[in-house]
């Protein structure tokens, strides 16, 4: 329409609507040439201006989408797939028609015409809108209907697939590379787009690959259940109501009751300990099988067949405590008494003990009164002061105060309770992870709380490795894992299995996953160090506190 009143008004009444079309994808400049065969810029300029006064008026309100466009876009980003629309129209109206259809921000980049200098086919516009995602032209796919679609990625080094969508041919498309040529848009989410490069698997047989690919899909895939046809009228065997299903609407039994068995009884007994449903095995095997699958499977909602995180971090730190008393039960022997003691008791005996062996003093600290220069002027400011916190200090918190055998006691349960341990240290993982991937789409789409119970997951496998590694260290793994002498081959087989997880979670490369896990251990490091630092702060800033009080009162 914009067209053909610029056009009519200039007296080109004999262009036809098919002609118009066949310039979608070139900027205003080059359609008014072909269309009227005029190629002064001048006449060209303002025909263009025309046809935005136009544009303003009656593009927006008529233009539509492909019927298969919204629901495979939602489809893509469900994914995790970043989206970009490049094109020689004006930003603000290619804005105004994708708020019609999805919600603020559903689109990540649009590059008009007024961000680039060079239209289509030059690349400009597809390497800002990459710098803008900080995406790879190896993980990108250019979607297009035109040749100038076909030539800008070619251009630009990235794979392009088409879309028979507009006037192009199939033939007219084909002769530039290419991954996959649609009918339309609808099977655009099934294409995987496979990163470009030198593997090493390149090296073995092509039956072996194929064999390894189809472990890899069966990896992502998972389990699924098949949707049951038609359900089954049952009569519950506990409440006697009638109802359809698997399981009785009333009370929750199951359709089908099995008879008690040898089997059964030994399922119920981890049960009755440990609250072991069905999923308890298989989370296992799926955590060890594929983790960073099984995890986003749980974020999505495919939730049924696997056992909640944390309730599995409790377990399995159970379970650990178990194995040290079998592998190493002298460990556990010299700790019976200290357990048969209450929590008071034992400080008592530590407040006792450690002022029984301490000899230090006041001037051990500070120095003793006659290395003070009493004539000083500074003596009464700073040495009384600094006596008063040093006093202080030592008195509350070190040899034979209440806090400091507070602090040995929490530091021993602390080395015995691998979950606990973990479970405070899940905020370092996920501050580590969210900076170590900030760049990955699958970062971008996950929350905290998700975040949260992923790394719940994976401090399970944590703790079942170190539960591998108590028969060749025994109680020193079990009191040091994280503190002594294991920490260095602990930490590096911990390394190798969170390296595993992220690249299944971020569904990267081995390169790039490596970077990442290393970026996140160092952010982890930083993380904690910050922590250690304000709270040294604010420790101080208590002490500084009481002491003002102290000298207020005097």
């Amino acid at each position: 329409m914009c067209f053909t009143n610029v056009l009519q008004r200039h007296g080109f009444n004999d262009v036809t609507e098919m002609q118009i079309k066949r310039t979608i994808g070139k900027t205003l400049e080059e359609s008014f040439a072909i269309l009227t065969g005029n190629n002064n810029p001048t006449q060209l300029a303002e025909w263009k201006l025309e046809y935005t006064h136009e544009a303003d008026i009656y593009m927006n309100d008529n233009t539509v989408l492909f019927p298969e466009t919204v629901s495979v876009l939602t489809k893509l980003k469900e994914q995790g797939a970043k989206l970009a629309i490049i094109s020689t129209k004006y930003r603000y109206r290619i804005q105004g028609v994708m708020d019609r259809y999805f919600p603020q921000g559903f689109i990540d980049v649009i590059i008009g015409g007024e961000d680039v200098k060079v239209a289509k086919p030059h690349p400009q516009g597809v390497k800002t809108a990459l710098k803008r995602l900080r995406a790879k032209k190896e993980y990108t796919l250019y979607v297009g209907d035109s040749t100038v679609d076909a030539e800008t990625a070619q251009n630009a080094g990235i794979d392009f697939c088409g879309v028979l969508n507009g006037l192009t041919t199939y033939d007219e498309l084909a002769v530039y590379p290419h991954r996959k040529i649609l009918n339309n848009l609808t099977l655009l989410p099934l294409l995987k787009k496979d990163v470009v490069g030198k593997s090493i698997w390149q090296l073995l047989p092509s039956a072996w690959n194929a064999k390894r690919r189809a472990f890899n899909i069966k990896q992502i895939r998972g389990n699924r259940i098949e949707p049951i046809e038609k359900l089954e009228r049952h009569v519950c065997q506990n409440c006697g109501d009638v109802y359809e299903g698997e399981y009785c609407r009333s009370c929750g039994q199951p359709a089908k009751t099995k008879r008690i068995t040898l089997k059964n009884s030994f399922s119920n007994f981890f049960s009755s300990f440990f609250s072991i449903e069905s999923g308890f095995l298989h989370t296992i095997y799926e955590l060890w099988y594929r983790p960073g699958y099984m995890v986003m499977d749980f974020i999505r909602g495919h939730r049924q067949p696997y056992y909640k995180p944390f309730s599995l971090l409790i377990v399995m730190a159970a379970l650990f405590i178990v194995a040290v008393h079998l592998f190493d039960p002298s460990s556990v022997a010299s700790k019976t008494d200290t357990e048969n003691k209450t929590v008071w008791e034992q400080v008592s005996e530590s407040l006792n003990k450690e002022q029984n062996d301490s000899t230090l003093t006041i001037n051990d600290i500070i120095g003793p009164d006659d290395e003070v220069d009493r004539d000083s002027k500074h003596y009464k400011a700073g040495y009384e002061n600094g006596k008063i916190i040093s006093t202080w200090v030592y008195k509350h918190t070190g040899p034979g105060s209440y806090f400091y055998a507070i602090k040995d006691l929490l530091m021993e349960w602390f080395e015995g309770n691998q979950a606990f341990l973990f479970i405070i240290t899940i905020p370092l993982y996920i501050m580590g992870a969210r900076r170590g991937f900030r760049h990955t789409r699958v970062n971008n789409l996950l929350n905290t709380g998700e975040y949260t119970f992923i790394m719940g997951y994976f401090g399970s496998q944590i703790i079942m490795k170190d539960m591998a590694l108590i028969p060749f260290y025994g109680s020193e793994l079990a009191t040091q894992s994280f503190f002594g002498s294991p920490l260095a081959i602990s930490s590096i087989i911990e390394f190798l299995i969170m390296t595993r997880n992220f690249k299944q979670l971020y569904q990267l490369n081995w390169k790039d996953t490596f970077k990442g896990t290393i970026k996140t251990y160092i952010y982890m490091i930083i993380s904690l160090v910050a922590v250690i630092i304000v709270g040294a702060v604010l420790l101080g800033l208590i002490v500084l506190g009481i002491i003002g009080i102290v000298n207020f009162f005097r």
